[in-house]
């Protein structure tokens, strides 16, 4: 099996000091998001992870309930409720003045409880604070390593071809009472093996704030170890892996406090690196055993999920779930690509079962979220950033049939590097733009629910 090590280690020093799981200048910026591109894979140099002390993440939005009632004993048998997250994000850049390029690239994005959740959840907001501080301090540290490799390169009279890149987007996939789930999606360049793409999961009990490992979640491993290989075997073919016990091996090593994997809505689903367990050029695998199709292998509690919610999704990367109400999943897939004569050019393919839609904006990065509405369709919210403002596209998925259903001028709400996350269909905090204000800053901020017709509708 080959892994990716440096990169490997490094995210696991990471995520164990967390407790779970020319010339130039140096800038920083705090209104971008982390972009994510599809790599090869190759062995990424090992950097050094520090820990930080414990801070107070301090929230923005406004409690969507009032609550004080005690931490359930068993939650699954309450009402499943949706949890309220920001995103707390750190950029460290620097930009050759005498070339006019990028040298440094470093981004992290990590998940905090906000309004009175983090109250209702202390265990929990205490370890994703302490995982969001490492994180920093980690990013700071990998961006003073990687400037110190361009002022080597460049006294060496080396023209650097592409900037030195670290960034960390975490991803919501669960946010409830009863689990928390985090996709980092990680891509790595140190210059030299162009590039590496990995995704790492943090899988926390909310009510304890423990992390949670595939044990806890599923029944019975060597079930579940035969379901994943039928998957991967069934879509790809036998030939392209390393070797017909391959998936075996792996959950032999890996299985128990492995952390590619997440708890979805829809099931537990497993990340696999391109060239861990098949060919170089294959690309990246991922798999969901889902709780429908394999009730058997699951532990009831966590098969307990509410009627409608928010997921964000990687670009470039299958994400499984029901759209048309038969019980079995269909894929639903976004691809971005961009001009390569204009940076500001972006086309985004997306793929719903069957379907197929492909729509140009004027962006340099777009990020895309499924969304499932309590009436049963489905959505997919497509926000596109130019300049310092994201404008939000909305598809209709139902039926794995694609189509625009219209545009919103908002995106999620933004101060002082905490954003709101979109987790909760009928609780989104939205800045709105376009009624005069200018200059990518906002009117306002409100609450928006979900309507009828998919779009965001204020009250």
């Amino acid at each position: 099996m080959k892994k990716a090590t440096g990169l490997a280690l490094a995210l696991c020093v990471l995520l164990t000091a967390a407790g779970c799981n020319g010339d130039t200048e140096s800038t920083t910026d705090s209104t971008s998001e982390a972009s994510s591109q599809a790599t090869p894979a190759a062995t990424a140099e090992s950097t050094s992870k520090t820990e930080s002390t414990v801070q107070t993440a301090e929230s923005t939005t406004t409690a969507k309930t009032s609550s004080e009632d005690p931490i359930d004993d068993d939650p699954a048998e309450k009402e499943v409720q949706i949890l309220e997250l920001n995103e707390r994000t750190t950029f460290e850049y620097r930009w050759s003045e005498e070339t006019a390029v990028s040298l440094v690239e470093c981004e992290c994005s990590s998940v905090i409880l906000g309004g009175e959740d983090a109250d209702r959840f202390p265990a929990l907001a205490a370890v994703l604070t302490d995982a969001a501080n490492a994180e920093e301090n980690s990013l700071k540290d990998e961006y003073k390593m990687f400037s110190e490799a361009v002022d080597e390169m460049l006294g060496m009279g080396m023209e650097l071809q592409a900037p030195l890149v670290s960034k960390f987007d975490a991803q919501v996939r669960r946010a409830d009472n009863i689990v928390l789930s985090v996709l980092t999606d990680c891509r790595y360049d140190n210059g030299m093996n162009g590039g590496h793409r990995s995704f790492w999961g943090s899988n926390y009990d909310t009510q304890t704030g423990e992390a949670l490992h595939l044990p806890d979640i599923v029944t019975d491993m060597d079930a579940f170890t035969q379901a994943v290989e039928d998957q991967l075997f069934g879509a790809v073919g036998e030939d392209v892996f390393y070797n017909d016990g391959i998936i075996k091996e792996y959950f032999e090593m890996y299985g128990a406090d492995g952390t590619h994997w997440t708890i979805d809505y829809n099931g537990v689903t497993m990340y696999f690196d391109e060239g861990e367990i098949a060919d170089i050029g294959i690309g990246g695998m991922n798999v969901t055993v889902t709780f429908a199709e394999h009730p058997e292998l699951f532990n009831e509690k966590y098969m307990a999920v509410p009627d409608a919610y928010i997921v964000s999704l990687p670009m470039k990367y299958t994400f499984y779930t029901d759209l048309d109400g038969n019980g079995s999943c269909e894929e639903l897939s976004v691809y971005d690509r961009y001009d390569e004569d204009n940076s500001y050019s972006a086309t985004v393919d997306i793929y719903a079962a069957d379907a197929a839609y492909s729509e140009s904006f004027w962006a340099y990065t777009c990020k895309p979220y499924y969304v499932k509405a309590a009436d049963g369709k489905h959505y997919l919210y497509l926000f596109t950033e130019l300049e310092t403002q994201m404008y939000l596209y909305v598809y209709d998925i139902t039926g794995g049939i694609v189509s625009k259903v219209g545009e919103a001028d908002v995106s999620p709400h933004y101060n002082d590097g905490i954003a709101a996350i979109l987790t909760d269909p009928e609780y989104m905090r939205f800045d709105i733009f376009g009624n005069g204000a200018g200059g990518g800053v906002p009117d306002g901020n409100d609450i928006f629910a979900i309507g009828t017709d998919g779009i965001p509708a204020q009250g």
